[in-house]
């Protein structure tokens, strides 16, 4: 038994954990809805492949939806209360109401430990799994997503791109390949046009095949019919099988995937902090060994070399810098998120008690919602601000914690003196 709970606080408690779990349940299967529509869009997953990755996705939300639903519960669960004049009889009984809330403070402990115990290593780990499904079939991810789109690696980093009329089963139709010039746009012999490609290569059918230890997607066809603006608009052909080869986009890397902070387990954050220090050391002592090689040469052209290489330095050196702050701000951010439960409940339950709603629908508006859209723009605004610099990681993943959290006290003492 729990020291101060007797069997009012035990009911309450236990009316709190069902409508928090009937709302988790609803609310997690929507965000998962969201999340599966947005795989299907980047990566282009098949119906089986969605089915499968649809319980590694349930942990991602969790920081999300548990927060909103124990927000949610604790305001319906003491608006009834209050609506039904409950909390009248009790406090005529000489019960006061900050014992009537040690039940929404329970709730709000318990999950925020079990958030906590989520955060920490099942959801990384959850995200490096997902990335696992996408690379078991990286052909059929590629089809799919030439099937749905028509087009494969624009706007990405690789200077190539592939246009397609038409995917049937494992065949391209009429494949087009073009390569972005790395200088100004180009005058298109015999059209005058300018354009951003200098090289072009097209074949009626291709087919693909994916090396993944290379990164690489190469792109087969028996017969390609080429331009290379590069060469005065010189057209020809080739007369042999010929493969073209295309980045892949990072979402088919597992190491891309494992070096996000978002990815890493909890002793893993510790590990690359290390690496990026260590990192940060080496690009220093390197600045300044060519520091002083510039100052000691006399040479015009030794200088603007040393020039150039202080300025690539501090330009790692700032890279290094910001994914600090990103593993930095992921080690907050977690514990963060999971103590918003403990905070949404220290304001659900005493709004709850002050509006006097039984409701879901007044719930949701007197409550729910303005919390909600108060809550996640300073969390949003304190991690860009943070991952800029303007604020200290760890302040940046708390603010918003301590802007709501303080609100949510005034109101439980609002509601105890009323």
């Amino acid at each position: 038994m729990i020291p101060g709970f007797g069997k009012l606080q035990w009911m309450i408690f236990w009316e709190l954990l069902r409508v928090s779990a009937l709302t988790l349940i609803g609310l997690t299967g929507m965000f998962v809805i969201v999340a599966l529509v947005q795989q299907f869009s980047q990566s282009g997953l098949g119906v089986g492949q969605l089915l499968r990755i649809v319980p590694l996705i349930v942990p991602t939300t969790l920081p999300f939806t548990v927060p909103a639903t124990t927000l949610f519960a604790c305001c319906v669960v003491y608006g009834r209360l209050a609506n039904d004049n409950e909390v009248i009889a009790i406090k005529a009984a000489g019960i006061d109401l900050l014992t009537m809330l040690r039940p929404a403070f329970l709730l709000g402990a318990l999950t925020t430990g079990v958030t906590l115990a989520v955060s920490l290593n099942a959801i990384p780990r959850s995200f490096v799994l997902v990335q696992e499904e996408i690379m078991r079939e990286p052909e059929e991810v590629l089809y799919n997503i030439l099937k749905r789109e028509r087009v494969l690696g624009r706007g990405g980093r690789s200077p190539y791109s592939m246009y397609v009329r038409d995917v049937q089963g494992k065949r391209l139709l009429d494949v087009v390949i073009k390569r972005t010039t790395k200088d100004q746009p180009k005058l298109i012999p015999n059209i005058g046009a300018r354009d951003d490609y200098d090289y072009y290569a097209r074949s009626a059918q291709a087919s693909l095949k994916v090396d993944l230890e290379r990164r690489v997607l190469r792109v087969q066809a028996d017969r390609w019919v080429f331009r290379d603006l590069n060469k005065g608009g010189t057209d020809g052909s080739s007369s042999d099988t010929q493969d073209y080869e295309i980045e892949l986009p990072d979402t088919f890397s597992t190491k891309e995937i494992k070096s996000r902070p978002n990815a890493l387990e909890w002793p893993e954050l510790h590990e690359r902090a290390a690496e990026l220090a260590q990192e940060a050391r080496t690009i220093s002592a390197n600045r300044k060994s060519s520091a002083d090689a510039g100052e000691a040469s006399i040479d015009p052209a030794v200088r603007q070399q040393v020039l150039n290489e202080q300025t690539h330095y501090n330009q790692q050196l700032k890279d290094n810098a910001r994914n600090v702050r990103n593993v930095e701000y992921e080690y907050a951010i977690r514990p963060a998120l999971a103590f918003s439960c403990l905070v949404f409940a220290l304001i659900g339950a005493p709004v709850g008690l002050l509006s006097n709603r039984a409701d879901y629908l007044s719930s949701f508006v007197v409550c729910f919602l303005p919390t909600i859209l108060i809550y996640y723009p300073i969390l949003f605004s304190g991690r860009g601000m943070a991952l800029d610099g303007k604020l200290l990681p760890v302040l940046g993943a708390w603010v918003a914690n301590l802007v709501v959290g303080g609100g949510a006290l005034l109101l439980v003492f609002k509601a105890i003196r009323r």
